[in-house]
């Protein structure tokens, strides 16, 4: 009878927390926008990894410098559609999206991450793998670039050049207030809201 209470009490004690919670932390750190949500996620140690795992990867610093760059002031929107978990190291197969995404209309990137969690509950690693062959945004941008062009050519001037986005912090912003323009002339509504 001993020898059973202990086995449950051990049970009742062991380590780790339950799929849901951790699902809820993985969904919270991909998600985040600021860079106090997300840093209270990943470990001091913390090294992200684009595509394949080589070299020391960009470590936490570096990581939320890029968040405030560009993917932050976009509000992140990543929707996990399958996972697999084998002990501390999550398989995710995601789909990303953000302000600018939807504004566009574009349907998302499709990617896998790799999450692996140290044994304090934190993050310590990150690998995103985009899937091959994806939509190039470009064509859903294609005619927003237009129609800045015959409105706001200075405005487009400071968010786009050569066929590129330019991406800080500050253009994310400016570019979702030019997008939100672009989509109420669709609407026959206000350029000016």
């Amino acid at each position: 009878m001993n020898l059973l209470r202990l086995a449950l009490l051990l049970l009742l004690l062991r380590p780790g927390e339950p799929s849901e919670a951790i699902l809820k932390k993985i969904k919270s750190f991909l998600n985040a926008s600021r860079v106090e949500e997300k840093s209270k996620y990943m470990s001091g140690a913390y090294r992200f990894y684009f595509a394949k795992k080589e070299g020391n990867g960009e470590g936490k610093d570096s990581s939320l410098q890029s968040l405030q760059k560009w993917d932050g002031p976009l509000h992140p929107d990543i929707k996990i559609i399958s996972y697999s978990r084998s002990r501390n190291t999550w398989t995710l197969r995601i789909n990303e999206r953000n302000d600018f995404t939807k504004l566009i209309g574009f349907p998302g990137w499709k990617a896998t991450e790799v999450i692996t969690f140290d044994d304090s509950g934190l993050i310590s690693e990150a690998m995103y793998v985009p899937q091959p062959n994806q939509p190039n945004y470009k064509d859903w941008l294609k005619p927003a670039v237009e129609w800045l062009q015959a409105t706001a050519a200075d405005s487009l001037r400071d968010v786009y050049q050569n066929g590129k986005l330019i991406q800080t912090g500050t253009t994310a912003r400016k570019w979702v207030r030019l997008l939100t323009r672009w989509k109420h002339s669709l609407k026959g509504e206000s350029k000016d809201r």
